[in-house]
């Protein structure tokens, strides 16, 4: 088994026995980076690269999950190299539909903000490359009548947009095989 599979398998053992909620990404940043510049390689100009990780929250949390923070670390060293210096990101918070629909949109931005906190300060990222948005429970991915559907709607979901134009020409077809 790889080593980051092992690792994955105890944090999620981990999760189930402390009833976190929590996703891991299905690429790392780098991965889904490399495959979405191969995919707009010939775009001229900054492009919608697309949701590059989903972080999940607690109820009422603003505060990302532990086992986030090697994805994000890498996500930002990623973004810190001069081939990706004109991406940027945009936060957006959401919130399940538990509570008054106002303290929601409040809260789903606070989460959005306390993440760009995070990236500023503890992974030094740019703050001008980062745009929050809260949209509380707008935009479910999931029914909000269950707790696991509740949970999947907790989230800020990370977006990348920039100009491929410089990252592209060290991407190789080989590297962006799904």
């Amino acid at each position: 088994m790889r080593p980051r599979c092992i690792s994955l398998v105890f944090v999620a053992v981990f999760l189930l026995a402390t009833g976190e909620t929590f996703a891991l990404p299905d690429r790392t940043p780098l991965e889904f980076l490399k495959a979405r510049e191969w995919v707009h390689r010939d775009a001229k100009g900054e492009v919608y690269l697309g949701k590059v990780m989903t972080l999940l929250y607690n109820a009422y949390s603003t505060e990302a999950n532990e086992p986030y923070h090697p994805y994000l670390l890498e996500l930002t060293d990623v973004l810190k190299t001069p081939l990706r210096s004109s991406y940027r990101l945009v936060l957006k918070g959401y919130t399940d539909t538990s509570g008054d629909r106002e303290a929601n949109i409040a809260l789903g931005r606070k989460r959005a903000e306390r993440l760009k906190q995070t990236l500023v300060e503890g992974y030094y990222f740019d703050e001008d490359r980062v745009l929050v948005e809260g949209y509380g429970p707008a935009a479910p991915v999931a029914s909000n009548d269950t707790e696991w559907g509740r949970s999947r709607n907790r989230r800020v979901e990370i977006h990348v947009y920039g100009d491929v134009s410089r990252a592209v020409r060290f991407v190789t077809p080989k590297e962006n095989t799904p």
